[in-house]
């Protein structure tokens, strides 16, 4: 997962004086005639004692927000590297099991014809003990011709000797074997002793991303209530923003490898969605505090649901942003972009290639989120575009 971490800036230091200086002149002109300039001059330095006092408040809440947002970045992009090592493990174990049983598949064949060799070399030795006895007594009593004799055992010898010999490649076969199979049984014990490891650290994180969140949650409801919110809803957007631009000026791919797919624009109306579940959140509808719109839309499926690239293209960015998590960002072309956020888990990379329908991330709640949701967009240049009127089903 490429590291864009230069990307995550902190809140900007912006002044939170103008509310409260509104008020304060609103007291002032309330507090007027009749006061003495003394009875004045107090009333105006106890509010700007209070102005000062709620800057703190605010200015503590946001450095307070901003750390737990750079340790919640951190846990979850380790718990979605962990999430990837679990899936490795998980196809190894998978892997060993079916070569365990192949073996003893394997095995068996190999003991039934050892089976049968040992039965054909028994009658074959004892067919070899009576003709040979029979024809010495022939030979004592009837003079019969010694080399028809010689002859005929020399043949029961090699015949033996070359049986024997495939016994002794069988039974070296199962040994063999034998030692395949401890190796792959003591590879599988590893495999699931690390997979228990692992499945121990990632209820670790889960509890520790649980508890950030809730902290984030309570800091934002103190951010919301000193009237902080809608300036936290433009920053983000302004992020975002700034990464798209960012994006468009570093962009160096050959415009030869579009060539071969079609027009991005072509495919309106005809995409499939990224994941599938029912809108939360609409485009154009509007956010809290009413100044504000979704430029994209959120999808309600479950942690773990398969999101899909809607059309081929290159994937410019694959790493963890502020608000919206583990964040996908894919190029199709002729400006054309789409973005896929809170994702549990990233599949592929910065740079990566991918195909319509391929799978790139899991659903999750990345990015602070309580409810697990898919945040999905789609942009032309930097304008976002409703992705109702792009995918269908």
């Amino acid at each position: 997962m490429k590291n864009n971490s230069s990307l995550f800036n902190p809140l900007k230091k912006v002044s939170y004086f103008f509310y409260p200086l509104l008020l304060s002149l609103l007291l002032i002109s309330y507090v007027t005639a009749g006061q003495s300039n003394a009875d004045k001059a107090s009333e105006l330095k106890d509010i700007r004692s209070r102005i000062k006092d709620v800057e703190t408040r605010i200015k503590g809440a946001q450095d307070e927000a901003e750390k737990l947002q750079k340790e919640l970045r951190e846990n979850e992009i380790t718990t979605a590297e962990t999430l990837t090592r679990l899936h490795d493990f998980e196809l190894n174990i998978a892997k060993k099991h079916a070569e365990l049983e192949d073996l003893k598949f394997e095995q068996q064949e190999h003991e039934a014809a050892l089976g049968q060799e040992k039965e054909k070399l028994k009658h074959q030795i004892r067919s070899a003990y009576q003709m040979g006895r029979n024809d010495y007594i022939k030979l004592m009593l009837n003079q019969e011709d010694p080399a028809l004799v010689g002859r005929a055992l020399a043949y029961y010898d090699y015949h033996n000797r070359a049986r024997s010999e495939r016994i002794g490649q069988v039974k070296q076969t199962l040994d063999n074997i034998n030692q395949i199979q401890s190796s792959i049984i003591e590879q599988t014990t590893k495999l699931e002793s690390l997979k228990k490891e692992h499945e121990s650290k990632l209820q670790n994180f889960h509890q520790f991303r649980a508890t950030r969140r809730d902290i984030i949650t309570r800091l934002h409801k103190d951010i919301k209530e000193q009237g902080i919110e809608l300036h936290t809803l433009q920053e983000n957007e302004r992020e975002l923003g700034k990464l798209f631009q960012g994006l468009k000026e570093e962009k160096a791919v050959t415009i030869e490898m579009y060539e071969d797919m079609p027009p991005f624009s072509s495919l309106k109306g005809n995409l499939r969605w990224p994941a599938k579940g029912r809108l939360l959140k609409k485009f154009g509808a509007r956010k809290k505090g009413g100044n504000l719109k979704w430029q994209g839309v959120l999808i309600d499926a479950e942690t773990g649901t398969s999101v899909e690239a809607i059309s081929a293209g290159k994937i410019v960015f694959a790493d963890w942003f502020r608000n919206l998590g583990l964040l996908v960002i894919i190029d199709h072309g002729d400006g054309y972009m789409s973005l896929y956020g809170h994702n549990q888990n990233l599949l592929k990379d910065t740079g990566d290639w991918v195909l319509a329908g391929e799978k790139i991330a899991t659903v999750g709640d990345s990015g602070g989120q309580i409810d697990t949701a898919l945040y999905f967009e789609i942009r032309k240049g930097a304008e976002p575009l409703n992705p109702s009127r792009w995918c269908k089903g």
